[in-house]
Order: C-alpha cells, then structure tokens, then sequence
C-alpha cells in the first residue's frame, strides 16, 4: 500500500500491512532487535502454497463512471500477466510461476463458489468503514488461519493536502506543514492504478515494502530517478509517471519460494514465523460484551512497533491499532454486534505473526443443538480450506500445530463428532505418519470425508490430538 509524504522531521510508521495513514509514524523494528532505514525489503508474513487463484470481483456500477469497472478488471488482468511474464522470464515453454485469474462478473457473483479463490481482489471508491477510514491506493488483508487474502483497491485519485499546523512553546510560535491527502472524488490515473494493483499483489505474494532513504525517496517522487521495486511505499502519482516490476522484485520472490514456483517452494529460514502473543480473554461474547485483546510484550524492546488488526468472516477490515510495549491490553468498541466468526492479527514488518479468533453471539451453540436433535444427523460440509489445509501440512507446508487448529475448528462447530476426552487441548505428541498419508488422499479426493474423520476421531481417543 502507498504512503503519503509527510514533513521529513516527522517520525513515520510503516506496517507490514502496508495501510496508508497521514499520521506520526514509528520506525519498525524487529522484536528485539533494531531496523535501521535503508535499502531493502520489509518482511510481509503472507505465503501462498501452491499457484494461486486470484479472484476479481467486478465492482457495482459506478453512476459517475460507468466504465470503471471494465478498466479496472482489465488493468488487473495486466497486472496478472506483468507478474506471470517477469517471473517466468528466461524460463521459454516451460513456466514454473502460474498466477491464475478469474473475472468475476456482476451476473455471475450470486453463485460464484469463492472458496476456489485464494486471493480476492474488491474495488471500492475509497475505504468504506468511516471509523477506520485512511487514505489509501489499497490494502492488503490475510487470513492467517484460512490462509486467504482480500486485497481492496480504492479507485478514487489520492492528491496531496498539505495543511499548516501551528502550536505555541515556551512562550516561542512554531509552525510546520502536514500532508494529509484527500480523495477528489474522479477516477485515479492509470498510473496510480496500475501501480497499485501491482503492488498489492506483490504483498498478496509474501512481498513486504522496499525502504529507500528519504533523500532518494524525494528524488523518486519528483520523478529524477526510476523506482527500484514496484513495492516502494509511495503513490506513484505524485511523480512518478511509469510503473515496473523490476529484477529487484523477483530476485525477493524467488529467495522466499525458490526458483521452482509456487507449487515447489523451499522453506524460507527467515520473514515468516508465527509467535504465540496474542489471545482474547475468552472465545465467545454476546454483542453487548467487551472484547478485550491480550498482547504478550514482555519480549518486545522499548522502541518495537507491530500492528493488530481485527477482520470479520469476508476478511473485511474491522480494527487496527498500532502495538508497543506500552498497550498490551486493546479493548475493541461496540461495533460488534453481528453473529459470526472474528479474527485478531498481529502483523510485524520483519516478519512476524500471530492470529486468534472470536465469536460474537450464539452460533456455535446454536449449530451443535441443532446437530444433536437432527434425525437425519447430516454433518455440515467440511470447509474446503481445511482440504488445503490438510494437503499442506501432507506436504509440510503447514506445521502439525496450525493443522491441528483446523481440526479443533471442525470439532468445535459440529462438523466433526469425537467421543469425550480428558482435559486438555492441542498437540499432546507426534501425530503418526500414516495420518499424514491419510490426509494427502483425502485432499486429492482418494480417500472419502468419513473415512478421514474416522482417522481424527482416532486421534482424538487415543490422546494424540487434545481437544
């Protein structure tokens, strides 16, 4: 996402979820080590595991422009094929890099299955939630636990808005001048949007941003210099008049896969670890209830920024909130009050991660009656991204803890029934290698659904997997 410009001589903070704010900002740093600006990647804790499936949701007519729609859908099938062609480029007949596109059309939406999508790309004017509204070209939004992704591009053109600010100090009048960028209500530019959509899917991939010192941010933005990477924190706009890819994004793609794709990729040493710091007082709330976040700092250092943002069930943004040693305790505000599932995410631009969920209302229990006094007893559909989820942990793609946090998902909504078991949850020790086999025909559809619930349930009763 693109940051505005802002006075040099005030701080910064740039989030690994890349949100523009026009606000005082905090350099990032690494939990306990320190970032120092310069050249080079931030770290994004977004991975995809296997050639994803980008899936564009034509936007609702636009009165004033009509035709945004179709020049938005075309310049990200643009973007799609920029990503495909500088990937693969030397690689001839034989493309190891496959990023798939779906259009989907206004007409086709209602019955469209969504759960083939592994990135999902909204169009909207500008951000919609006025309580968390930022300027911004787009932002990207993961799913930790699903592992999907909704990227929103804003096609509403960004201009600067430099406002005077003054204030009065020992007696002394001092003053300075503070961009906060505006929408002017018209359609962005191609160069802006093209850029942008290049961006996001960048991020949409495992790319973080690329940080430049501010004297050459200053001459990129006048337009003196070529950017580096398409992934520098800037709306082009302001100067820039072209928009590439370069051989610097790559070479940052291909050291977090490899060079053999997505569907092959090595497992990266560093940039993508989960830290278990975040929690909620407790799982379930009614829409009259606080939901009160836990951050464990105590490893944080004095100057460590991260963020914790809060999505519901379409991955549509909700929350944000910058993190310090300071706020270890967030209280999230009244405007959770619809029935269904949350997420908490905590986002470290060196890398780091952590996810927990949440239910508002009763469904749950509701779905688990329902279950109990059914005559038919006809499970609900197994979610397909615990399928996914259950190829990748196969491949070792996805550690036994987080498949593990699958098969508590099933068994808590009902979808799964296990005989009783002492107290205790998650891993109690090595899941056998034969459940890994079993887990691996069952996503390429060898193996049928109650065969491999039967395997979890043995699981489950003989204390390998604690629920």
């Amino acid at each position: 996402m693109y940051d505005d410009m802002i006075n040099h001589k005030m701080i910064k903070t740039l989030l690994a979820l890349a949100l523009v704010f026009s606000i005082i900002f905090i350099p990032p740093m690494a939990i306990g080590q320190s970032y120092a600006p310069g050249y080079g990647y931030l770290k994004m804790p977004i991975r995809v595991h296997h050639s994803p499936t980008i899936c564009a949701i034509e936007p609702q007519q636009d009165s004033k422009f009509p035709k945004v729609g179709q020049q938005l859908l075309e310049e990200t099938e643009y973007a799609v094929l920029d990503w495909n062609q500088k990937l693969n480029q030397g690689l001839g007949k034989h493309p190891v890099w496959n990023i798939n596109l779906i259009k989907v059309y206004l007409g086709q939406q209602k019955g469209f299955d969504y759960n083939k999508c592994d990135i999902t790309i909204h169009y909207l004017p500008k951000p919609e939630n006025k309580d968390t509204e930022f300027v911004a070209a787009g932002v990207t939004i993961p799913n930790f636990e699903t592992n999907k992704t909704n990227i929103e591009i804003y096609y509403y053109d960004i201009q600067p808005n430099w406002q005077k600010i003054e204030w009065t100090e020992n007696n002394q009048d001092y003053y300075s001048y503070v961009n906060k960028p505006k929408y002017t209500g018209f359609v962005a530019t191609s160069t802006q949007l093209d850029s942008t959509i290049r961006h996001e899917i960048g991020h949409s991939l495992g790319l973080g941003h690329f940080i430049v010192p501010y004297q050459e941010l200053q001459l990129i933005i006048k337009g003196i210099e070529d950017m580096p990477s398409i992934m520098i924190d800037t709306v082009t706009v302001l100067g820039v008049t072209h928009y590439d890819i370069t051989p610097l994004d790559v070479w940052e793609m291909k050291s977090i896969y490899g060079d053999s794709g997505f569907d092959h990729p090595v497992t990266e040493k560093t940039g993508y670890q989960r830290i278990h710091i975040l929690d909620t007082d407790k799982q379930n709330y009614q829409p009259s209830d606080r939901v009160k976040l836990l951050i464990d700092t105590n490893n944080f250092g004095n100057q460590t920024v991260g963020a914790v943002i809060v999505i519901d069930s379409e991955n549509h943004l909700m929350d944000y909130f910058s993190v310090s040693k300071l706020n270890s305790t967030l209280y999230l505000n009244d405007r959770y009050q619809n029935d269904g599932k949350y997420w908490a995410e905590f986002i470290h631009p060196s890398g780091y991660f952590d996810y927990a969920s949440f239910t508002i209302g009763n469904q749950i229990l509701q779905s688990s009656v329902i279950m109990q006094n059914s005559t038919q007893q006809v499970p609900p559909e197994i979610p397909s991204w615990i399928k996914n989820n259950a190829r990748w942990w196969s491949e070792g793609s996805l550690s036994d803890y987080d498949f593990v946090k699958g098969i508590q998902y099933m068994i808590q909504n009902g979808i799964m029934k296990i005989p009783q078991t002492q107290n205790g949850s998650g891993l109690a020790q090595q899941i056998p290698s034969w459940v890994k086999h079993n887990a691996e025909w069952w996503a390429s559809g060898q193996v049928s659904d109650d065969e491999f619930v039967k395997a979890i349930q043995w699981l489950v009763s003989n204390n390998i997997i604690k629920t």
